[in-house]
């Protein structure tokens, strides 16, 4: 099934930590607190227990898409390409 992820996280290095971990999961990030992918219920669940471990006073929705509704998407102005991070570290 093909999940998207959103999330709301004010704190710089939450925000770095949440994506690292939705990238490890094989999402991609489709906007700048966005990412899109497939995940066996399996990972699903190992996911939501990952992204609740570290998301305690923010926001992060995973909403389930089916083929119909994704092929339905409206995309408007350029697709989101993701910047390098060159010579940023996060501990």
């Amino acid at each position: 099934m093909r999940y998207l992820v959103i999330y709301d996280i004010s704190d710089d290095r939450l925000r770095f930590r949440v994506a690292e971990i939705l990238k490890n999961y094989g999402l991609e990030r489709i906007q700048k607190s966005a990412f899109i992918g497939h995940l066996t219920r399996a990972k699903l669940s190992s996911l939501v227990v990952d992204v609740r471990s570290v998301v305690v006073d923010d926001n992060l929705k995973i909403f389930p898409l089916c083929d119909v509704d994704y092929r339905s998407m409206v995309s408007i102005g350029k697709e989101y390409t993701e910047e390098p991070r060159e010579g940023v570290v996060f501990y």
